[in-house]
């Protein structure tokens, strides 16, 4: 489960913390259900200027998931903290994080990531058998006046509880990590990013960093083959379209709110269109910043 072309990070190394000066972050988000219910999932870690952020965000989104949070529809948890580092135990040499909110555990091939909202509880087991998806196909690329690293474990096979109001439900699923350190920065980040499933091991990570819905992205396939290419997103009636002529896809994304702050939002998306000719159902996770 290698790139089929070279790369600027080494991935296993790099899951561990990477130095104080950087803005360190481990993202999971998971579509995951059981034999009645459809449950969206956010557990993200992040470790900045000597403090730790952790947020928990749950979207019970019902039998089919198709609802939408921001008209109501679903029903959301969440729980975000700000601690210090001091006060929170991180590894230096794994990856081990475990803050009053969660906990992220594991390597490149396994797992585990828990985590608590004011009315759940959640536990996922997650398992790679995807590649690594390398952004840019190195890994590193310029951001905002600095560095960034970022690559993802695409398509993690889940398995795990999540308990609500005092009702525990065995799920399964797919959970994506991103795992992004930033470095040296120096223009406030304004961006729309989205990390796509599309199904048969496609997986698609988009960036629009210009704020004009002109985007670059990332695709790997099955075989750990890269293809770095162009798109369009365009907004229809507060959902978008992506266009990636390289792909031949048009893909209609709408969106659900999993959590939001000010300055910062993160979306469950399910995605329909066309991918070369053929028509394809997906799903995805949107961060949105500035």
């Amino acid at each position: 489960m290698t790139t089929t072309r070279p790369t600027l990070i080494d991935a296993a190394q790099v899951l561990t913390p990477t130095s104080p000066d950087n803005t360190d972050s481990w993202w999971f988000c998971a579509k995951v259900h059981d034999h009645e219910k459809v449950f969206w999932v956010k557990i993200h870690t992040i470790l900045m200027q000597g403090a730790c952020l952790s947020t928990v965000a749950l979207l019970d989104d019902g039998g089919d998931g198709d609802g939408d949070s921001e008209n109501g529809h679903g029903r959301t948890s969440a729980r975000h903290t700000v601690e210090a580092v001091a006060d929170v135990k991180v590894s230096a040499d794994s990856l081990s994080v475990q803050t009053s909110a969660l906990t992220v555990s594991g390597d490149l091939d396994r797992l585990d990531i828990s985590g608590t909202t004011d009315t759940a509880s959640i536990r996922l087991s997650l398992r790679r058998e995807a590649p690594v998806l390398y952004n840019g196909g190195g890994g590193v690329f310029p951001f905002f006046g600095g560095t960034t690293g970022q690559y993802a474990l695409p398509g993690l096979t889940t398995s795990g509880t999540i308990t609500v109001g005092g009702v525990t439900h065995q799920v399964g699923g797919r959970t994506w990590l991103d795992r992004q350190w930033v470095a040296g920065i120096t223009q406030p980040p304004r961006f729309t990013w989205l990390g796509l499933d599309l199904g048969a091991g496609r997986y698609l990570s988009v960036w629009d960093a210009a704020g004009d819905g002109t985007c670059w992205l990332t695709q790997v396939t099955a075989d750990g083959s890269h293809l770095i290419t162009e798109g369009r997103r365009t907004d229809h009636d507060g959902h978008w379209v992506l266009t990636v002529p390289a792909l031949d896809a048009s893909l209609a994304i709408t969106r659900q709110t999993l959590f939001g702050t000010e300055g910062a939002y993160t979306g469950a998306c399910q995605v329909t269109g066309t991918l070369a000719g053929e028509d394809i159902t997906g799903h995805g996770f949107t961060d949105v910043i500035g």
